[in-house]
């Protein structure tokens, strides 16, 4: 038993000591200095410096926040205007494709058309009309002091209102 206690006294005697090369100090007192004037108007001045130094950062950083949102908003307003632009292109794009469908169109029914009033003056039969006209109704050509000649340069046909003498 004595062993023991043995064992136990001595780790109680060695319980401050530090194995290892980094060890530390016990209780150290804070260093204390005496009062120096030029020293405490040093420390002010420091002082006024950082504040003033926060004082700058707290300003730039607002300016920063005014140009970051003045370019989030110039970009966004570019990003829109390039939309807006693309859209109309894809627009002019469509419409000059229904355009150019519309003039096929508008080119075949022309033909058409004119097939249509070929067919219609080749069925004309002018000898025909002229033998009616001349032995069923007994017509004949006017004279010439009869013909009256009309010049229209604004339409191409006359509206006739009343009987001409």
């Amino acid at each position: 038993m004595e062993r023991k206690r043995n064992i136990a006294d001595n780790r109680i005697n060695h319980a401050g000591y530090q194995y290892g090369n980094a060890a530390r100090k016990l209780a150290a007192a804070p260093e204390i200095r005496p009062y120096n004037p030029a020293r405490r108007e040093y420390e002010e001045r420091k002082e006024q410096e950082r504040r003033a130094r926060r004082r700058e950062i707290r300003r730039n950083n607002r300016v920063n926040l005014i140009y970051t949102t003045a370019l989030v908003v110039c970009a966004a307003v570019v990003f829109f205007i390039c939309y807006q632009y693309l859209n109309l292109q894809a627009d002019i794009k469509a419409n000059s494709e229904t355009v150019i469908n519309l003039q096929e169109q508008l080119d075949s029914l022309k033909a058409e058309n004119n097939s249509y009033e070929a067919e219609i003056n080749a069925s004309i039969d002018y000898n025909e009309i002229y033998d009616t006209a001349v032995n069923e109704l007994g017509m004949i050509y006017p004279n010439r002091n009869q013909v009256i000649n009309y010049d229209s340069h604004e339409s191409e046909y006359v509206k006739q209102f009343k009987d001409v003498k």
